[in-house]
C-alpha cells in the first residue's frame, strides 16, 4: 500500500512538473488534425524521439495510450492518467500482444484517439513497427503521421531514441500529414505498402519540423552513428 501510494505521489510531481512547463510552450500547429474529445478517433503516430512533446498535443483529449507492465510502467501510467491519457498496460517489448489487444479494445469502446511512437519501445530508430498498422486494420482508423520539433530543447544523447525536451518558452512545430488507412481486408503486402508509405511520410514530415528551426533531419546518418557503423 506505501509503495503504491508513494508511486503515485511521484507521479504527481512528474506530472504537475511536465503540465507547468509544456504551458509555456509555444507551439504552432501545421496540418489537417482532428484531436477534438468527441472528434472520431485517429491514430496518432510518430517517432518515439518526438513523444515528449506529443504528450502536449494529446493531452485531455480522449487519447488512449500504452504503458510497459513494468515497474517504470506503473510510475507512467499514473503520469499518464494526471495528463488526461487512457491507459492500457504492455508494450512490445513486455505483455506486447495483450496491449495492443487492449488498445484495439478501448479505441472500440471509446472511439477515441490513439499515439503511437512506431519505433518504440526499443528500436531501431526511425523503422516502422507493426503494432499501428494493426490497430488501423482492426478497429478502421486512419493513421495521422505526426512530426514536431523544438527551438530550444534538451536532447537525451545517450538515448537510442534520441529524445529530446523542449525547454521553457521554447517554439515548437507540430506537423500533421496526410492520414493513411489500411483496410481490413488488407494483404500482406498491402500493409507492407502501407508501412513504407507511414515511414516515408514520418521521415519527410519531421525534416519538415526540423527545417523551421534551420536545422537538418538525417536518419540514415543518425542510425549509423547509433549503431557504430
Amino acid at each position: 500500500m506505501l509503495k503504491a501510494l508513494l508511486t503515485i505521489l511521484k507521479s504527481a510531481v512528474i506530472a504537475g512538473f511536465y503540465a507547468v512547463l509544456s504551458a509555456t510552450w509555444r507551439i504552432k500547429e501545421l496540418g489537417e488534425k482532428e484531436l477534438s474529445p468527441k472528434g472520431n478517433g485517429k491514430l496518432y503516430a510518430h517517432w518515439h524521439g518526438d513523444e515528449l512533446l506529443m504528450l502536449k498535443m494529446g493531452s485531455f483529449r480522449n487519447m488512449a495510450v500504452t504503458a510497459s507492465r513494468s515497474q517504470d510502467g506503473e510510475l507512467m501510467k499514473w503520469v499518464l492518467k494526471l495528463l488526461g491519457f487512457q491507459v492500457v498496460r504492455g508494450s512490445s517489448s513486455k505483455g506486447g500482444a495483450g496491449g495492443l489487444k487492449g488498445l484495439i479494445d478501448l479505441v472500440l469502446e471509446k472511439n477515441c484517439h490513439s499515439s503511437l511512437a512506431v519505433d518504440g519501445p526499443r528500436g531501431p530508430i526511425y523503422e516502422v513497427k507493426p503494432g499501428v498498422l494493426a490497430l488501423s486494420q482492426k478497429t478502421g482508423k486512419k493513421i495521422v503521421p505526426t512530426a514536431g520539433a523544438a527551438r530550444w530543447r534538451f536532447v537525451f544523447s545517450r538515448a537510442w531514441n534520441q529524445c529530446y525536451f523542449p525547454m521553457p518558452f521554447s517554439k515548437c512545430v507540430v506537423i500533421y500529414g496526410e492520414p493513411i488507412e489500411v483496410s481490413p481486408t488488407a494483404t500482406e503486402e498491402e500493409v507492407e505498402k502501407a508501412r513504407a508509405l507511414l515511414k516515408e511520410r514520418l521521415i519527410e514530415l519531421k525534416g519538415q519540423a526540423e527545417e523551421k528551426f534551420h536545422r537538418t533531419f538525417l536518419p540514415a546518418v543518425r542510425q549509423s552513428y547509433l549503431h557504430g557503423a
